[in-house]
Order: C-alpha cells, then structure tokens, then sequence
C-alpha cells in the first residue's frame, strides 16, 4: 500500500520525546521495508518512519547524498583536531568528561563521539573493539557527520534540530549506518545558548535503550557544567588583572570587558563618568550601551596591544570628551577580554597635594575582599565573619589572629575598604619593627620641643593620622607594657596625648589589630595588659594558615606564577601534577608570603613553559623531616623552630638568605633565636 506523505503537515518531536521501540527486531524491518520503498520511488511505503526522520530522508534525497556510501568523509585534519582538543573550550571540556564517562560505556558495548557545531568529529572514547568497526565507517576523529553530508545521525540530526534526538537502525539515510543505534545531544554555549557542538553515543541497534539516551543529554550538560567552570576562571582572571590595572590609575574609571564584548566590571569612577548605574551596564554587550568604546576595543583585539584615543562619550547629562586606554589581556595564547581605562580630568579630579599633607603617613586601602583569593571552609569562615564586621554600624575594634605571612594586612585594607570609612585614610603600623623607643612618639605624636633633634612644630601621631578612618596595628603583641596604658586610653576615651602635651587631642579611629601569637599567653606571662587585651578582641579572627586550605594553594600558586611572569614580560607558566603534588605536600611554614616568593623565583628562572619538581626549592622538593620530639608535642611552634634552625643551616648562618628562602622577616629569625636561648 502506498502513500503520499505531505512534509507541510508533519510535527517533529520535542527534546527528549524520541522514543525507543518496543519491539526493536520487529521495528527494524518495518523501518527497512519503508527506506527500500523511498529510496526507490521518493515515496513512504508502509509504516510511516517518525515525522522528523521523514523529513531528514526528504532533505537528504534533495541534497544528492548517496544511500548507499561506504564511509562518511572526512573534514578535520589530525592537526586541527589536536589544537581544539588543546586551545578551545569545547574540545578541553569535552575531552575531559568523554574520558571521565568511558569506563561506563566501556563494558556495554558502546562507542561516545564529541564533534564541534559543523558535526566534525574531534574525539572518541568508549568500547575499543566498536571503536575499530566504526572507523572503517569514518564514525572516528576527523569524519564528517553533519546531516547534509550523510543524512540523519546522532551528531547531525541533534545539531541541525537545535535539541537531544536519537537515529535507530534503519532511520539512519545511508544503509552502511542502518545497524547501530546513535543517540545525540547539542552542546550548547553558557550564558549565550549558542550550539557548540554536540555529544553522540552510538552502539548496535539491537541494544537500544531509553537509559542510554539519558546518559547521552548527561554527558552533554557535564560538558556544559565543565564549560561555564573554564567561562568563571577566565572571568575571575580577568578581574584579578582588572584590579591589578585599578592599583596602577587608580583616580580612572575602568571597565573590564570579556572576550564577547560583555561588561563584567566596572569601578564607582566609570558609573560616575558614564551617568549610569553599575546595574545598567553589567553584563551587558559593551557595542550596544557605549558604541563609542566598542571601536577602540576591537582595535586592539585585533592588534593584539594597547590603543590610546579620544573618544565622544553620550551620557545622560550631554556629550563629554575623555581619553581612552584598551589593554588587551591574553593568557596563554587566548584573549580574557580587555581593561578600558577612561581619562577625563573634569571627571576623574587628582588627588590635591595638600590632602597628603594634612594627613601624613595616611593612605588609602589597597585591597579589597575580592582580592583575597581562595575557596577553602576554613578561610570562607573567616571572611564571612569578616565582611559582617567590617559593614558593622558598631566599628569595633577587631584583632586578626594568624601566623605570620597568612595576609593579615590585606585582610585589614579589606576591611576598611568595604566599611563607612572607606573614603578616610588607611593607616598601616609595624609595632614590631618600630625601636622602643621610638613607639610612643610614632603612635601619638609629640608637641613642640618635646625631646631633643624634636620638629619644631611637633609632629601628629599615627593615630591623629587615621582620623575618620582606620589604623592597622601589626605585632600589636610587641607594645612594650609601659605604652599600653596609654594605648587603652585612646581606645577607652578617643583621645591622643602627645609626648610632652598636657592638651589631649580627639581622634575617630577605628583599630584593627594583628597578632601571630596567642594574646592570651601573653596575658598570662604578664606580657600583655588583660583589659587592653579584652578591648582589642571585642571581633576575634582566626586566619587559617596555608596548609589548612588545602586547594586554595594551587589557586594562589596559578595567581602569584601570573602576575610574576606578566611582570617579567613573559607568558604564564603552569604547574605539573607532580609539581602540584610537591605543593600541596609542602607545610608552607611562611605561609602565603613564602608561596608568592617561590612563584616570583619561578618567573625569573624556569625556561620552560612548566613548573616541575625539579624547579622546587630543596626545603620544599624534599620535605624537612623533624625530630620526633617536635612530632610527638604537637607543638606548631617548635616545627617551625626545626625548619628556620634547618634553612638557617642550609644557608650557612646567613641569616637573610634563610629569611628569602622561608619568606619571612630577618625579625621574626632574630626573634624566634632569642626566645629559645633565652627559654
């Protein structure tokens, strides 16, 4: 019996709603009986095959594509399959998960195929033995299977219908396909939607099964979910590097543009600039909201360096000129996107000379939260307690506990920068490093004539320094007792007494303090006044030291090895497992100090373009193996002993070479000798 099958009437099936037959022998030869009818007349003969593969076999017979090819043909070279695998996104993640997912389709007899958006093939994993029957089909990296090349199949069908379909048996167009069964899935791009390619798992059409087809769309989105981690960490890149560009100008207004055109960052001088809100322009495409800068943008992206000019920018208050400066920003041989610094003196006022003057030694935060890099519980702990303090309405004082070279003063810009202070001066104070008797002058200023080779207009403390704003003492473990007193003073009643004034002064400080010992000892020993100590911990903060953030070490190891080698004008190196191994093994003793060292060492002399073991230090390459009385104790302290006594034997003595290789301060060796001689 014959029909005239009208394609105009024909409704394909909505993802995921290809069905598997319930009686695949039987089906086979239903499906084989109406191909033969088609391939012969043009006609449908029978049983109906499903409207979205009727439709396929129409284009098919209206393309000219051979039924009865042997093999498809091959359109990718080995060569440009190997730079995808390495270069492209798609191929990185797709690579990586179809590895992952072998094993499982290994023993069932199944082959996975990844191709890119023109149905290419560019890699294969799965069932060896099928991997070498499918070859002689081209069904292999390289071959071409793309619906308009050899008719309906699980790479092209799902990629020419834009959603997850599967071809069984004798749906396939050309009969060399007829007895397998390919279930298909799009990759699509995240955020944007864009079909990047697709996903393919193909295996005898006699084992069709509708699990088979959900591990098909599982593989795929595994591929997506891996491709938006790849778009997060060039995107955190970029923003690492933008905040760097801010450090460098920072009274301009910067936007961080990615590598589609999109605005992902942009500092309050650019929204003030531009009349617009951050909530406008975030995310959105750079061509579409401020044209004018999309020009100079693809300028330098297509010459690969900066571009300077003037442009018109259109705001809601008129059109204003301002100089702009594209930076591309590439790493490893790939664009993150662009820096766009805008220059406009009417808008972006310099600092006046004066202001300096009527604060000296007053600064501003260099940091922010968003510079503190890592993921680890323990440090996410400490800066969500962290960042409620510092938007706190109280302003209470905070001491910020850790070892030495676990970033308490980046942690104390943070904070200043994200509180109601931030527009005030940043105050940074090393008690350690100053003389004793130097430390109450420096902390509270003195008055006119106070003591001899004194200034003779007096001189302001750091305290009167910090008014409005905030002053970070580091060691404050260090005050010598009789100055502590008077320290509770300006915290009790806001007030500074300079050395030689009977006249107090008023001050609007907020502290935060920094210590690496355990003040409580100190109280203890009688070292530390109890009621200073209680006013300084109102916000305690314990920072977990870099052996305790597990993961974080390699984020920050990739971070620090970055900047070192854009700094020393060469492309960034990355770390090898083994390398990787050696880091995470490592106690890292100077923290996150000692590891930026290591990395700006690396930068400077290691050829290649991987770190290796062999690129480590001894002390890191080899690790220290510490007496077992150190081990037994459990004590931190006396490991960290064994490691200094250890590295200072290594260097001979020196002790500023042992403090280059630990990172840490020639102090803290001299005050780490003296304690133990003297206990």
């Amino acid at each position: 019996m014959s029909s005239s099958f009208a394609p105009m009437k024909m409704q394909s099936l909505k993802a995921g709603e290809a069905a598997i037959p319930p009686d695949p022998p039987n089906a086979l030869k239903e499906i084989g009986r109406a191909w033969e009818g088609f391939v012969a007349s043009g006609e449908f003969v029978g049983t109906l095959p499903r409207p979205v593969i009727a439709q396929s076999w129409q284009r098919s017979r209206e393309l000219g594509i051979n039924p009865f090819m042997d093999r498809a043909p091959t359109a990718i070279s080995p060569e440009e399959i190997e730079a995808i695998l390495r270069r492209e996104d798609l191929g990185r993640a797709g690579k990586q998960v179809l590895d992952e997912f072998a094993g499982a389709v290994e023993g069932t007899g199944h082959v996975i195929v990844l191709a890119d958006a023109r149905g290419r093939i560019v890699h294969w994993a799965g069932y060896r033995r099928l991997q070498r029957i499918l070859d002689r089909l081209n069904l292999a990296p390289g071959g071409d299977w793309a619906e308009t090349s050899v008719g309906p199949n699980g790479i092209g069908t799902p990629l020419a219908l834009g959603w997850p379909e599967l071809v069984f048996g004798g749906e396939h167009y050309c009969r060399q396909w007829q007895p397998w069964v390919c279930y298909g899935c799009p990759v699509r791009e995240p955020g944007t939607g864009r079909t990047l390619g697709g996903v393919d798992i193909t295996g005898p059409a006699r084992k069709a099964h509708a699990l088979t087809f959900a591990l098909t769309v599982s593989i795929a989105r595994s591929v997506e979910q891996l491709l938006l981690v790849f778009g997060l960490e060039r995107r955190q890149a970029l923003l690492t590097i933008c905040r760097g560009v801010e450090r460098r100008w920072p009274s301009e207004g910067i936007l961080a543009v990615d590598e589609g055109g999109r605005i992902v960052e942009m500092n309050s001088t650019a929204s003030r600039a531009l009349g617009m809100q951050p909530a406008v322009l975030l995310n959105a495409p750079l061509a579409e909201v401020l044209p004018q800068l999309w020009s100079p943008v693809q300028r330098s992206a297509e010459s690969g360096g900066p571009v300077e000019e003037g442009v018109a920018v259109r705001m809601p208050t008129g059109e204003k000129s301002a100089l702009c400066r594209v930076e591309p920003i590439v790493r490893e041989g790939r664009s993150l996107g662009s820096v766009v610094i805008l220059s406009d003196r009417s808008v972006f006022p310099r600092q006046k000379a004066g202001a300096a003057r009527r604060n000296p030694g007053a600064g501003s935060a260099k940091y922010t939260f968003a510079d503190i890099l890592g993921d680890s519980p323990a440090l996410r702990e400490a800066l969500h307690l962290t960042r409620a303090t510092a938007r706190s309405a109280q302003q209470s004082p905070i001491l910020l506990v850790g070892e030495s070279g676990t970033g308490k003063e980046l942690v104390a810009h943070a904070i200043h920068a994200e509180s109601r202070r931030a527009s005030g001066p940043f105050v940074a104070v090393d008690c350690g490093a100053l003389p004793r008797e130097l430390v109450e002058s420096e902390l509270l200023g003195y008055a006119p004539g106070a003591f001899t080779g004194a200034r003779r207009e007096g001189q302001p403390g750091k305290f009167e320094a910090a008014h409005e704003g905030t002053i970070f003492l580091d060691e404050v473990d260090s005050l010598p007792v009789e100055l502590q007193a008077k320290f509770l003073r300006v915290l009790e009643g806001g007030e500074v007494m300079r050395l030689g004034s009977a006249s107090p002064v008023s001050v609007d400080v907020r502290i935060v303090a920094a210590c690496s010992v355990d003040l409580r000892r100190k109280v203890e020993e009688g070292a530390f006044r109890l009621d200073l100590y209680h006013r300084l911990s109102a916000i305690e903060i314990f920072l977990p030291p870099l052996r305790e953030r597990g993961e974080d070490i390699l984020l920050l190891a990739s971070a620090f090895i970055e900047q070192a080698c854009a700094e020393a004008g060469k492309e960034a190196l990355a770390v090898s497992s083994e390398a990787a191994d050696c880091l995470r093994a490592y106690s890292w003793p100077g923290n996150i100090r000692e590891l930026r060292n290591v990395c700006a060492r690396w930068a400077l002399t290691v050829e290649g373009r991987q770190v290796l073991p062999e690129h480590m230090p001894p002390h890191i390459r080899e690790p220290i193996l510490l007496p077992p009385a150190d081990v037994a104790s459990g004590s931190l302290r006396r490991a960290e002993d064994a490691i200094i006594r250890r590295t200072l034997m290594e260097s001979g003595g020196d002790v500023g070479e042992a403090a280059r290789r630990l990172g840490i301060a020639k102090t803290t060796i001299y005050r780490r000798l003296k304690r133990r001689s003297a206990g």
